[in-house]
């Protein structure tokens, strides 16, 4: 179970290593298929264990430690684990609870507020973030090796009740939307992605746990900034429609341009942060499987959304600069009117004295 919320613009890793005071946690990709790129995960992120109080969830608890892990573009994700030894069926009461499971989410929420205390110096614009943004990973281990397809041929209701969080019956149509998505390298394995949760099975699936790990932190992220923008455009709007005097208007480009364009660019180095977090690119199995999570939360929309209101929130501070510049030199042309006419009357003003 994941817990992923923001902690701040950025974070220093080496300085919030040496902060901790905690020996990290090697999270490398275990088998890279072939690529060299696929082995720096830990340039990007730091994991830590922490001891606590188990969570009670129904007839389930977390047990073990829970692993932190910081990422540099400012997030964190709490990982909690719950030991099952029982039938695929149990699972859906579970996943049933865990939906929104307000202990869990308190524990996390206390969690983050201590590390963030802890780590505040190493945190770029520290603010704990109001959303929590939650997913469930199984990973199944099936008895005596049967057909591995049964997921999503005889079991699939079952399955997709897993997924969906969903202990009621679901329609046909529901049940082939939740296993849509799924990934496999070898033929004894696979990765079922669906939006609240995933099914694995394999004997290590290490790999693909860190991947989907990485995607909730990025969609965290981008649900994040794109409520940051949506509060920055509506700000920029009501400054560019608010009635202001001719005067007012010349000195526009103070707090209020200053305040926009500050804006414009922490949202463009998060987005581009988040986007590079990762490149997968050199195992293509480990891309194929990002690419199915992204499509599954909607990474690709999310990024549309975000470059279309960062081109918005650009309109707009191009045209306030654009009025506040007009105005200025509207301004200059007052000033060099009255220079010309008092340059012209001045000679004659001795004369009217006289």
């Amino acid at each position: 179970m994941y817990q992923a919320i923001d902690l701040g613009f950025a974070i220093d890793l080496a300085r919030a290593e040496r902060l901790l005071s905690v020996d990290p946690i090697q999270q490398n990709f275990k088998r890279p298929r072939r690529a060299t790129e696929a082995a720096q995960l830990q340039r990007h992120s730091l994991r830590v264990a922490q001891s606590g109080f188990p969570v009670q969830i129904g007839n389930f608890r977390t047990e073990g430690p829970v692993e932190i892990v910081l990422w540099e573009f400012g997030a964190a994700t709490i990982g909690y684990q719950i030991p099952i030894d029982g039938t695929l069926e149990e699972l859906v009461p579970l996943s049933d609870q865990l939906w929104d499971h307000a202990e869990l989410i308190g524990d996390a929420r206390r969690r983050a507020e201590h590390l963030l205390t802890t780590i505040r110096s190493a945190v770029d614009k520290p603010r704990l973030g109001d959303r929590i943004e939650d997913y469930v990973v199984f990973e199944v281990r099936l008895p005596e090796r049967p057909p591995i397809n049964g997921l999503w041929t005889s079991h699939a209701a079952t399955t997709a009740s897993i997924l969906r969080a969903e202990p009621g019956p679901l329609s046909d149509q529901e049940i082939a939307e939740a296993l849509s998505l799924r990934c496999a390298y070898l033929p004894d394995e696979v990765a079922l992605i669906d939006w609240f949760a995933a099914l694995l099975v394999g004997d290590d699936m290490e790999d693909e746990r860190l991947v989907l790990e990485l995607t909730v932190a990025e969609l965290l992220e981008l649900r994040t900034l794109d409520d940051q923008l949506d509060r920055g455009v509506d700000a920029a709007y009501s400054v560019l429609t608010r009635k202001r005097g001719w005067w007012s208007s010349i000195w526009l480009r103070g707090p209020d341009l200053a305040e926009i364009s500050q804006l414009q660019a922490d949202a463009a180095v998060l987005f581009e942060g988040v986007d590079n977090a990762l490149k997968l690119l050199g195992d293509q199995y480990l891309a194929r499987l990002y690419h199915v999570a992204s499509e599954r939360f909607h990474l690709p929309q999310w990024d549309t959304a975000i470059e279309r209101k960062l081109r918005l929130l650009d309109g707009i501070y191009e045209k306030l600069a654009t009025r506040a510049s007009s105005r200025r030199f509207e301004l200059l042309e007052v000033v060099i009117i009255i220079l010309i006419a008092i340059s012209t009357v001045a000679p004659f003003l001795p004369k009217l004295g006289q």
